[in-house]
């Protein structure tokens, strides 16, 4: 049994890259590996739901190389999902074969077989996460109708009318389950005009339940959340950073290199004390609580530079093609915190200033939780390799 006070002053954090309804381009499994380790090394708990450890193929070839067939992955995140560092989080206390029988049931999309889903409970049965999916679901369908409601005030035409005719739907519902809206749209696509400004409010519906659908989860929970930075956070003249070092190993945030390295020295960095200190200062920076400055970057710099020397160990005679870019990888990460003297909110970044664009580099930012609409927002579009690349961790922390 997981001790609760420990559980509640760890760090979770939900991955919403685990997402089928997201305008989320993942290249391959090999992309998606490299986004789940990379938070794992910055989370004590990295959270995936049900449905999306179900039902997103690219998640399955992870964890099961039957799933694999097609994909050059490896299938390897057994031992983290055995060992709590990525829970599932199941509905009522359900098991994840029941959960999946009833899917099919429903006829939602991209159900497993039920051999995966038997061969997930016996891995993550140990490590269990419940949560009240009436609860889950009510802030599913409220966050639906808020985002629809700020698409309405100005709209005009066929788009108000097609937006105020999804509403009507969405209130009606209860439950509101995504693939039922989904077939509304569809229903409401084939009797309408087909106009252009019909097709792109659907699309805008659509997109809006996407995000309330990967935001209602980590709310319930209490959660933080791992996203792409799909919208620019707002930047302001009272910005000041506080602490930079610009001279870090570059390692850990090269995609191509996380996906490549083998679970075993993930286990074995997440035992780390510097990394342990990194996570405890990050979530306390996240939720709005005032971290140690010092502590925090001396950490970061120190965890990094065991990341460096942990990828020159495994790869220097096991990987000649990850050697190779590990040899000829120059660039420097910095890290920098920043803090808003009108607000006193924090926040953390890493990056690689001198990246090309086309380098398979990570980004990402951690935001106090005070910071509005770090992590998403409705109305864009569908994001492209770069943007999914640049990772924010934010959310409101409840506990």
């Amino acid at each position: 049994m997981v001790d609760q006070h420990a559980w509640l002053s760890s760090e979770r954090v939900y991955l919403s890259d685990v997402e089928i309804h997201r305008q989320s381009p993942i290249a391959s499994a090999e992309d998606l590996r490299a986004r789940v380790l990379f938070h794992v090394l910055l989370s004590d708990t990295l959270l995936v739901g049900d449905s999306q450890s179900l039902n997103t193929p690219l998640f399955r070839a992870l964890v099961s190389s039957q799933e694999a067939v097609g994909h050059a992955v490896r299938s390897d995140l057994a031992p983290l999902l055995d060992s709590g560092r990525i829970r599932v989080a199941c509905r009522d206390g359900q098991t994840l074969t029941a959960v999946r029988d009833a899917q099919k049931l429903r006829q939602v999309e991209h159900v497993p077989s039920a051999a995966y889903a038997e061969l997930l409970d016996l891995m993550t049965h140990a490590h269990a996460v419940t949560y009240r999916l009436d609860a889950v679901s009510a802030a599913f369908k409220s966050g639906v109708i808020r985002l629809l409601e700020e698409q309405t005030q100005n709209a005009g035409g066929e788009t108000r009318a097609t937006v105020e005719a999804a509403l009507e739907f969405v209130r009606g519902q209860e439950p509101l389950y995504f693939k039922t809206l989904r077939d509304w749209e569809e229903s409401f696509r084939t009797g309408s005009s087909g106009s252009t400004a019909v097709v792109l409010a659907l699309a805008a519906v659509d997109r809006a339940a996407g995000e309330s659908y990967r935001q209602a989860l980590p709310h319930v929970l209490g959660a933080g959340t791992a996203a792409p930075r799909s919208v620019e956070l707002p930047a302001t003249t009272a910005a000041r950073t506080v602490l930079e070092r610009t001279t870090l190993s570059a390692g850990i945030l090269d995609g191509f290199l996380l996906g490549r390295l083998p679970v075993e020295v993930f286990l074995e960095a997440t035992e780390q004390p510097s990394r342990s200190v990194l996570v405890r200062q990050l979530g306390l920076l996240r939720r709005g609580s005032q971290p140690d400055l010092s502590q925090l970057v001396e950490a970061m710099a120190e965890f990094s530079t065991w990341m460096q020397e942990a990828f020159v160990r495994v790869f220097r005679d096991t990987d000649e093609r990850a050697r190779a870019v590990l040899d000829g990888n120059q660039n420097l990460m910095r890290f920098a915190i920043s803090q808003d003297s009108l607000t006193g909110a924090l926040g953390a970044g890493l990056d690689v200033p001198a990246a090309d664009e086309d380098e398979d580099y990570l980004d990402l930012q951690v935001v106090d939780r005070s910071v509005p609409a770090a992590d998403g927002a409705a109305d864009i579009g569908e994001l492209d390799a770069r943007q999914m690349r640049q990772r924010v961790i934010t959310g409101a922390y409840v506990g």
